[in-house]
């Protein structure tokens, strides 16, 4: 198998899951992240495609990746977007 081939199927972005005071939920999280899973899906492109770059802080990044990574990153692939719109950000994420 050709290595990009892992690559060939569908990532969705995945969105942040909040709680009723609009922090992160975790539990929220990790069932969006297993629902998805369920449905079939190679891997999950995590904190960038759906705007969570420009509305969320890093830490709260780091929590929905952490969770994810937790819930699912034994079954699927995990693409952890990290781009700020600054650098030491980005390399904090990274």
């Amino acid at each position: 198998m050709n290595p990009s081939d892992k690559y060939r199927s569908v990532m969705p972005a995945f969105y942040a899951c909040y709680d009723e005071a609009g922090e992160i939920s975790i539990s929220r999280t990790k069932a969006l992240a297993r629902f998805l899973c369920a449905q079939g899906v190679a891997g999950l492109y995590v904190g960038g495609s759906s705007g969570e770059c420009i509305y969320l802080s890093p830490e709260e990044r780091e929590k929905t990746l952490e969770a994810v990574v937790e819930e699912v990153g034994e079954e699927l692939i995990i693409i952890a977007h990290v781009a700020c719109n600054n650098t030491r950000d980005s390399i904090r994420l990274s």
